[in-house]
């Protein structure tokens, strides 16, 4: 039954495949008819591809000509819009000449310990120039102009052989770069760190190097020369009188100053400086060194040391600590502060003392119509004052400040008959202050 299934089913199917394959072309023909037609496509393909190329390739070629040209003509074109840009820029932002400048009110109430007080009330404005020479060199000056609202006169009025004169201009020098090193020549006001052993102006030169730190500040190195004429000056008194007197204050100077990043924020800074009266050449010199840091966000602390070769009264120091700080361009800012003082005039070049404390000599006029039959300078000169500062200064509106500062102590008076190379007695002296200040 099975093999009767099989023979009728295969045997058929094999007999047609035969018969097909008999049928057909042979195999190494229709192989060649195929390897024909692929060559010919072959050749065709080369022959199209080649010529293709060559055109995308001068295309390219010609289009990247044309992007170069384009290119350069839009380098040109942004080179002269960058220029024309850079005067725009000056004429609007760095205009040739720059004037802005502050106003002070101001009153002060000096007590002196067994006479009456001296009260002043003042106005002061300062106004400051800059003429731009040009990328390196500029032209400053600085004039002020004060008025005693007590007895209507001005600061630096004067009378000198029978001449009235004033002082109007404190600063007019140039600036300008050689290297380096930054360069002040002429007038210009030179003040130790801290303002602690000299604060005055000075007729003279000034150069500046500054070197990188790793705190992103400068090291500076402060080299300055030249004259002075401050009048506030007082004089050793080794040899039983006085070297030198106030009236008469004809210096040279010579100043060494470094100011130096130790921390991040903190700074060490010192000062040598050498003052030597041209009539006599006798010489005064000090030394100081002090620090500035950031303890936290809001609170700073600065100390200082100075020391004279003066053989009497020749050591000064200072530390103040201030919370916030008051900056006139955010409203609403404040700080507050307590200094300490212990400060011997003989350890300043100039100013017997800083932050305006002065003896009665100073206001001599008032102080003797306040007080009949007293002189001032026959009462005593100041020496030293040893007390403290405390201190406030608010923003209220933008570009003003409010300062309010109380200053009390001690300060040493001494006659030079009765105490030439010493101490006198010291006698209770106190400085009040109220000041508004605006900035334009």
């Amino acid at each position: 039954m099975s093999k009767n299934l099989i023979v009728s089913g295969l045997l058929p199917a094999i007999v047609f495949s035969f018969g097909s394959v008999a049928g057909a072309q042979p195999a190494n023909e229709l192989l060649t008819v195929e390897q024909g037609e692929l060559n010919n496509a072959k050749g065709v393909a080369e022959s199209m591809t080649e010529e293709s190329l060559q055109d995308m390739r001068q295309q390219l070629q010609t289009q990247l000509q044309q992007t170069q040209e384009l290119q350069n003509r839009l380098n040109a074109q942004l080179d002269s819009l960058d220029k024309r840009m850079k005067k725009v820029e000056k004429r609007s932002w760095q205009p040739p000449v720059e004037i802005h400048g502050y106003g002070r009110l101001r009153w002060d109430k000096h007590d002196y310990e067994g006479f009456k007080g001296v009260n002043r009330k003042s106005v002061w404005l300062n106004l400051f120039t800059k003429y731009r020479i040009n990328d390196r060199w500029s032209l400053h000056s600085e004039h002020e102009f004060e008025n005693n609202l007590s007895t209507n006169r001005g600061a630096y009025d004067g009378d000198v052989k029978g001449k009235s004169f004033s002082r109007p201009v404190l600063q007019l020098y140039a600036e300008g770069r050689v290297g380096e090193v930054e360069v002040k020549l002429g007038r210009y006001y030179l003040q130790s760190p801290y303002k602690f052993t000299f604060d005055e102006k000075i007729d003279g030169w000034q150069a500046r190097y500054g070197m990188p730190t790793r705190w992103g500040r400068k090291a500076n190195f402060t080299l300055s020369a030249g004259n002075t004429y401050s009048k506030v000056l007082y004089g050793v008194s080794e040899k039983g009188h006085d070297a030198w007197e106030c009236g008469s204050a004809d210096f040279k100077v010579l100043s060494l100053m470094g100011e130096i990043p130790v921390a991040k924020n903190t700074n060490i800074s010192s000062h040598y400086g050498r003052l030597t009266y041209k009539p006599t050449n006798i010489e005064r010199k000090t030394w100081s060194v002090g620090f500035d840091t950031k303890l936290n966000r809001d609170l700073k602390l600065w100390a200082a040391m100075a020391k004279s070769d003066s053989e009497k009264l020749n050591k000064s120091h200072f530390i103040q600590l201030q919370y916030k700080e008051a900056r006139a361009d955010i409203p609403g800012s404040y700080d507050v502060y307590v200094k300490k003082y212990l400060q011997r005039g003989r350890t300043g070049l100039t100013n017997c003392f800083n932050d305006d404390i002065i003896d009665a000599t100073g206001y001599a006029d008032e102080f003797n119509a306040n007080n009949p039959g007293s002189n001032a300078w026959d009462v005593g000169r100041a020496n030293e004052f040893n007390g403290i500062r405390i201190g406030a200064d608010l923003v209220p509106i933008r570009n003003t400040k409010l300062l309010l500062h109380y200053t009390f102590g001690k300060m040493g008076l001494f006659h030079p008959v009765d105490a030439p190379n010493g101490n006198g007695k010291h006698q209770n002296y106190s400085l009040l202050r109220a000041q508004w200040e605006f900035y334009f």
